[in-house]
C-alpha cells in the first residue's frame, strides 16, 4: 500500500511541475476565514474607503475583463455575476474541498495508508448591508469530514493531520463548527484603531491567523504541533462557545481576551449546559516591532479554567496514555502559558514573504497531560521568486508529558517502559497551481512518546479545491 502512496505523491508532484511554467497569476493576501481582529480591522478600513468613494457622476474606472478559468479565484467562477451581486448585498460564500493521503513509510506501531478529506463551507454576512446593522458581521461555518480514520500506527501523541480531527477522527462526520457575530467599535479608522467584540460558536483553529504557520491543516503544516501547542487543549477546546474582546491599533491586534466554555462542543450546540462545568479565561498581549528593518511580533498568552481535571481525563482530539495505575484526584484551576515570536527575513508587503517563527508553552502538570512544548521553524510564501504564491514550511517541535501522568501510568499497556518526550520534524511545500487549486507535499519525521516504537516516517499529500 505504501508503494501506492509513494507513486501517488511522485506522480502528482511531477504533473504539478509540468503545469507550473504555464500558469502564473497576481498575488493577493488570502483572506482568513476567521473573524480575527486583524481581519476585522481590514474589513473596517475597506468599509471606510467605500464610504469615501466618489459620488455618482464622477469618472469611473473602466471595467477589467473577467479572468479565464485558470486565473479566476474560484473553480466555479462568478456564477454569471450572481456571486458578485450577493457580495455587494453583504453575502459572501466560500467552499473548500481538501483531500489527503498519508502513510507510515517506516517505523511506528504498524505501516498503513489512509485516504480522507474534508469539505468546508462559510457564510460570511455583512449585517450592515443585509440588515442595516452598521459595523456588525456574522459567520456560519459547516464542514463534513469523510474517508479513512486519522492515520493509525504512528505511535505519537500529536495528531499528524490537524484537519482530520475535526469534527471527528474517523468516518463521515458533519458539523456546524461556527455561528458567531462580531461588532466593530471604531476609534480612529484612519489609523486602524478600533475595538472588536465577538460572541457565539467558534472553530478556534480558524482563528490562528498566522503568516508562517496556522492554516488549520488545510493550507500549511499538517501536524498540530506546528500549528499550536497541545498544552492549551486542556483549557481551550477546539470548538466551543465564547465571548471575546480585542483592541486593534494600527491594523494590528494589541490585546485580546476570551471567556469560553471549557467543554468541547464540536458535535453538540453546548447551549443547554453552557458553563455548567466552569469557565476558561484566555488573555493575549501582542507587541509588534521591527528588527533589521523587517516586521516582527511578540505575543504572550495564557489560559486558566475553573473546571476540575486530572491528566488522564479525555481530550477528544488526542490519545492520552493510560490507564492510571494509582488514583489521581481532580484539581481545579488548570492553566497554561505561551509565547510566540515571528520575524520576517524576506518581506515584500503585508503578509507577503517568509521568516522565522517559534512557540514556547508550559502547562499545569497536575491537570494537563502535556506540560512542555516548543517549536522553531521557517515558513511563509514566495521562497522561489517565480512562484510568489507558493507556501513552504520547515519546523522542529518538542512535546513532553506531565510527570504526574508518567508517574501514575499502568505501564503494561506501554510494554512496561515509561514514555518519553516526542520529537517531530515536518516540512511541506504548497504549490498554488491556480488560485483555486493547491497541491502540497508533506513529510514528517517523528520520535514517538512510546519507547518501544521505532522512529516514524510519515509522507503525505494534500489536494485542495476552492469552489
Amino acid at each position: 500500500m505504501y508503494s501506492m502512496v509513494r507513486a501517488f505523491v511522485v506522480t502528482t508532484v511531477f504533473i504539478t511541475v509540468l503545469l507550473i511554467p504555464g500558469i502564473s497569476y497576481a498575488q493577493d493576501a488570502t483572506p482568513s476565514p476567521s473573524p480575527s481582529p486583524a481581519t476585522v480591522a481590514s474589513a473596517a478600513e475597506k468599509e471606510k474607503s467605500e464610504e469615501q468613494e466618489p459620488a455618482a457622476g464622477a469618472a469611473a474606472k473602466p471595467a477589467e475583463p473577467a479572468p479565464d478559468f485558470w486565473h479566476q479565484e474560484t473553480m466555479t467562477g462568478d456564477w454569471g455575476g450572481t456571486r458578485t451581486r450577493w457580495k455587494e448585498k453583504g453575502v459572501d460564500l466560500e467552499f473548500k474541498l481538501s483531500n489527503f493521503v498519508q502513510g507510515v513509510a517506516s517505523g511506528g506501531v504498524s505501516q498503513s495508508t489512509v485516504l480522507n478529506g474534508k469539505f468546508e463551507m462559510w457564510w460570511k454576512l455583512d449585517l450592515g448591508k443585509v440588515a442595516g446593522w452598521k459595523w456588525w458581521s456574522a459567520e456560519i461555518k459547516s464542514e463534513v469530514r469523510f474517508g479513512g480514520p486519522l492515520l493509525p500506527g504512528v505511535g505519537t501523541i500529536n495528531p499528524v493531520n490537524t484537519a482530520e480531527i475535526v469534527p471527528s477522527a474517523a468516518g463521515t462526520s458533519p458539523a456546524i463548527t461556527a455561528v458567531n457575530f462580531t461588532r466593530i467599535i471604531p476609534k480612529d479608522l484612519a489609523k486602524g484603531d478600533l475595538y472588536v467584540i465577538s460572541f457565539g460558536r467558534f472553530d478556534l483553529l480558524d482563528t490562528i491567523d498566522e503568516q508562517f504557520f496556522g492554516g488549520a491543516g488545510t493550507e500549511k503544516f499538517f501536524n498540530i504541533a506546528q500549528i499550536g501547542p497541545l498544552t492549551v487543549l486542556r483549557q481551550v477546546p477546539l470548538v466551543t462557545n465564547l465571548g471575546s474582546f480585542a483592541y486593534v491599533k494600527g491594523g494590528e491586534p494589541r490585546f485580546t481576551i476570551a471567556v469560553m466554555d471549557p467543554n468541547d462542543h464540536t458535535l453538540d450546540s453546548g447551549i443547554d449546559d453552557l458553563f455548567a462545568d466552569g469557565v476558561t479565561f484566555a488573555p493575549t498581549v501582542f507587541f509588534p516591532v521591527k528588527y533589521f528593518g523587517k516586521t516582527a511580533k511578540h505575543s504572550f498568552g495564557g489560559a486558566i479554567t475553573t473546571k476540575k481535571y486530572t491528566p488522564f481525563d479525555a481530550i477528544r482530539q488526542i490519545i492520552i496514555p493510560g490507564p492510571a495505575l494509582n488514583p489521581v484526584q481532580p484539581q481545579r484551576g488548570s492553566w497554561s502559558i505561551s509565547y510566540v515570536f515571528r520575524q520576517y527575513f524576506v518581506e515584500r508587503g503585508k503578509k507577503d514573504g517568509w521568516g522565522l517563527f517559534s512557540q514556547i508553552s508550559f502547562a499545569d502538570k497536575d491537570t494537563s497531560p502535556i506540560t512542555v512544548f516548543y517549536d522553531v521553524g521557517l515558513g511563509g510564501n514566495g521562497l522561489i521568486k517565480s512562484r510568489p504564491k507558493d507556501e513552504f514550511g520547515f519546523s522542529y517541535a518538542y512535546t513532553d508529558l506531565s510527570s504526574v501522568l508518567k508517574d501514575n501510568l499502568n505501564l503494561i499497556s506501554l510494554g512496561g517502559i515509561r514514555p518519553r518526550s516526542e520529537h517531530q520534524v515536518e516540512m511541506f511545500y504548497n504549490f498554488h497551481i491556480t488560485p483555486w487549486m493547491q497541491l502540497t507535499g508533506d513529510l514528517q519525521l517523528i520520535r514517538p512518546t512510546r519507547r518501544t516504537v521505532d522512529n516514524t516516517v510519515v509522507p503525505g499529500a494534500r489536494l485542495v479545491f476552492i469552489f
